[in-house]
């Protein structure tokens, strides 16, 4: 299986090590929120999630420019023509068989999508929750507090496909991280 040809601009890769580095500590000091709002651990989550807000959106808004590694034009998980390319690609996977496409197509593309929605997700529902803070008996406060929480149970499914699929382009001899991590 030959490496595909396309590379990822330097402001590309710094977003998406944005995305990784803000997303996952963001994570990973989820339960320091837990404590009181005036608190040090506390900020540090919710400045951790602010800086994953940022990539985010900066993600969002070169997604709707001509950037070719970055555009949203003809990367929608809601095109049936993106699921059909999907379940051929699984369909390759159980032969064994690693598909390879242009970037954010198929089955890669759909699971780039999905890991862009947690994000916009988890920074929506935190900002949210930085805003509206912990008011007794706020049921609106509730009601966004689980939905933050379902995008917290979401993240490990996201970085276990996503991490997965890198080892397995990596095992299958298309190191695909390199493009991240190359000098082009």
């Amino acid at each position: 299986m030959s490496i595909t040809t396309y590379s990822y601009p330097r402001h590309a890769k710094a977003i998406h090590f944005g995305l990784a580095v803000f997303g996952i500590t963001a994570y990973l000091t989820a339960e320091l929120a837990e404590a009181d709002i005036n608190t040090w651990e506390y900020l540090i989550h919710a400045y951790l999630g602010f800086g994953l807000g940022l990539c985010i959106t900066l993600r969002l808004a070169l997604g709707f420019t001509s950037s070719k590694a970055l555009s949203f034009r003809g990367w929608s998980p809601l095109v049936l023509s993106q699921w059909k390319i999907a379940f051929a690609d699984i369909k390759s996977l159980l032969t064994l068989t690693l598909p390879e496409h242009d970037r954010h197509q198929g089955l890669a593309g759909l699971v780039q999508a999905f890991g862009l929605f947690i994000f916009i997700w988890m920074a929506i529902t935190g900002a949210l929750l930085f805003i509206i803070q912990e008011d007794t008996g706020s049921i609106i406060f509730e009601i966004v507090e689980e939905a933050h929480e379902v995008g917290e149970g979401l993240i490990p499914l996201f970085l276990a496909i996503h991490i997965g699929a890198v080892i397995l382009h990596t095992i299958t001899g298309n190191p695909v991280w390199r493009k991240m991590f190359s000098s082009e």
